[in-house]
């Protein structure tokens, strides 16, 4: 299959601070070569996020069940498409030490994600912007603490394009 830009989406909900936190996060990525590989990059800019935030007890979900299959085996050494390995590798890494699982969702329970996925996929981004930050949470009424971490994310192909806390 030709190499193509994919839409990524990850929505995060935070229920350890009152009231409950909600992220979502709007990004892109070039040269996919398959879904596979997109829902790879997304689940590596997720652990990304993760863990520039701090969160710990993770829990991942995804509709992918070939990626979260490999992602729960003992051994990932032999990914069924060499080329998401990268993105496997980084999301193995980030997540060592902060006690996460991931788990297999129906797909019509991952309408969030995918809503945000298409959205990215669909925008118009001009190459020099950089990604908006929206924040509406009420206990960040002076500062949101995603600014930071989010201006830290640097994964090979992949750019954000928005975030929003809620």
């Amino acid at each position: 299959m030709p190499r193509r830009p994919a839409g990524l989406g990850v929505f995060f909900v935070n229920p350890q601070v009152q009231p409950t936190q909600t992220v979502y996060i709007r990004a892109r990525v070039s040269g996919v070569h398959s879904v596979l590989m997109a829902e790879a990059a997304a689940l590596a800019l997720a652990a990304t996020i993760s863990d520039l935030l701090n969160f710990n007890n993770t829990t991942f979900l995804s509709d992918c069940q070939q990626l979260v299959h490999f992602l729960n085996a003992v051994d990932q050494s032999y990914p069924s498409d060499w080329r998401i390995k990268f993105f496997t590798q980084m999301f193995t890494n980030r997540l060592g030490r902060r006690q996460a699982k991931i788990c297999k969702i129906n797909r019509n329970l991952n309408a969030t994600a995918d809503a945000l996925a298409r959205q990215a996929f669909s925008a118009f981004v001009p190459h020099d912007s950089s990604f908006e930050l929206a924040c509406f949470y009420s206990s960040h009424s002076r500062w949101c603490p995603l600014l930071h971490p989010l201006s830290h994310v640097n994964i090979q192909s992949v750019r954000l394009l928005a975030a929003s806390c809620c």
